[in-house]
């Protein structure tokens, strides 16, 4: 739990703040291939990953479409239901075996009327949620092959190793074969322009 409270402390959350927030926190624990979240469940907690990787994706017509990665150090949940408490057409699933803490969200807006670095910190995850969906729309449709890998490769270089080809090209929007190609070809040359799509 020590990293999850130098996560929060990177965040503004202070001691005081964190003994607040401690006895919230539940440890769980996932084995490769177990749901974090299942598609038409509602999500009513978010999660510290202290260990571990975890997909978003969405099926159509049988063909499964991954929209995000989750992995060590970083909150996850699907934002759009957990604060408008719908269901979520879109599971979460853990591909490496994983360790995380929980909160519910009831003990989180118990946070929010409680703290103000807290409901801060809340404001901060949301808008970082949006910016982050925005971005990758943003990718994938501006953004050519050549550019979409050259910046997979620079800023989650990991993954390369972590998760299977076709869930990246998938990730990417392309064909495996494309992908292959592609990552191959930027490996040689790496002379593709970064994406303007980024954060500064």
């Amino acid at each position: 739990m020590s990293t999850l409270q130098t996560y929060l402390n990177t965040l503004g959350i202070r001691d005081n703040d964190w003994k607040l927030a401690r006895d919230f926190f539940m440890p769980e624990e996932l084995v490769k291939g177990d749901f974090y979240l299942r598609e038409g469940q509602i999500p009513s907690k978010v999660s510290f990953i202290e260990k571990g990787l975890f997909r978003l994706f969405y099926q159509v017509r049988g063909e499964e479409k991954l929209m995000l990665f989750f992995t060590e150090g970083q909150l996850m949940t699907v934002y759009f239901g957990f604060l408008t408490h719908t269901a979520s057409l879109r599971p979460i699933q853990a591909l490496e075996d994983s360790r995380i803490y929980s909160i519910q969200k009831e003990h989180l807006h118990m946070l929010f009327d409680r703290s103000r670095d807290w409901e801060r910190v809340g404001r901060q995850l949301a808008e970082s949620a949006y910016v982050t969906s925005v971005m990758k729309a943003n990718r994938l449709l501006h953004d050519d092959y050549d550019t979409r890998v050259q910046t997979l490769m620079e800023e989650s270089p990991s993954l390369l190793q972590r998760v299977p080809q076709y869930m990246l090209a998938s990730y990417l929007n392309m064909k495996p074969e494309t992908f292959s190609r592609v990552k191959k070809r930027m490996m040689k040359t790496k002379t593709v322009q970064p994406s303007i799509h980024r954060l500064s």
